[in-house]
Order: C-alpha cells, then structure tokens, then sequence
C-alpha cells in the first residue's frame, strides 16, 4: 500500500512538473520575443509569473493577463488621483489634480475593455488603446507626482502592449 501512494505522489509531481515546464516556455518565449519591445525580459517574467494563471495560458491568454494586471495598476493610479484632488493644498494643485483625473478618466475602463476584446479573439483595437492609455501615464505624472507607482503602470501598460503586439 506505501509502494502504491509512494508512485502515485511521484506520478502527481511529474505530472505537475511537466505542465509547469511547457507553461514556463510559453512564458519565456513571449518574453523573450517582447523583450525588444523596450520591456526587460525580467520584468517581463516576474510579472506573468505572478499571476497562476500563467501557467497554463497560452499567447492570447497571457495577453489578456499582461492587460488585467495593468488594469488593476491602472485603478491604483486613478485612487491616487482622487486622494491628490481631495488633499489638495490650493486652486493651482486642485486644478492640477482635476486636468490628471480628466485625462486618466477612461484608462481603467478602456483596459478593461481590451482585456475583454482580447477574451474574444478581437485584437484591432486593444493595441491602439493600450499605446495610448500608456502614454497618458507620462501626462499625468507631469501634473500629479505619481513616482514609482506612475513608472510601475508604464512598465505594466508597456509590457501589455508589447505582448498584444506580439499577437498582430
């Protein structure tokens, strides 16, 4: 009876192991493609890791992760605007703030939506979105000092783009 569990343990560990090493190769080939897209593959591994899902996912699938992550970054961004506006100091911070919670105003759900397009196989206008809701990252943390948390969602919303662009 030990005999018998002792192999069905070894059995269940192999198993496993063997679908972590074809999921860590989809993980690593993507990163390793995406990595002249300005995304350090680290970085690029650290994140996907991250998230269990990865594991089994495939190109699309780690796409639509790269964006859901970034989506969760972006909703961070947009609370930390809110607090700024709600702590401001005087008119010129409060209109500082108000401009950054403008422009930021539909990153979280314009994400949102490309995570979902990407769910269903539409890959047309996540890539633009994504480019551009990046690049509202850089205005912003010219209004609103966003510091480290400014940089953590461009790297995620260029991680995300490189990868729905590894997909075209």
């Amino acid at each position: 009876m030990k005999a018998s569990a002792f192999l069905s343990l070894l059995l269940l560990l192999l198993l496993c192991f063997s679908f972590q090493t074809i999921s860590s190769a989809v993980v690593d080939e993507i990163c390793s493609e995406v990595e002249d897209s300005y995304v350090d593959k680290e970085f690029c591994l650290k994140t996907l890791s991250s998230d269990p899902r990865s594991k089994t996912a495939d190109a699309d699938g780690l796409a639509v992760i790269s964006v859901e992550i970034a989506v969760a970054k972006a909703a961070e961004v947009k609370t930390r605007i809110e607090a700024q506006l709600k702590g401001a100091a005087d008119a010129y911070e409060k209109d500082r703030a108000q401009a950054a919670r403008q422009i930021f105003s539909n990153v979280v759900s314009t994400f949102q939506w490309s995570a979902k397009s990407l769910k269903s196989k539409f890959r047309s206008g996540p890539l633009s979105l994504l480019t551009v809701g990046r690049n509202v990252a850089v205005t912003i943390d010219a209004l609103v000092d966003m510091g480290e948390l400014g940089t953590a969602f461009n790297r995620l919303g260029s991680l995300a783009a490189a990868i729905v662009g590894h997909l075209h």
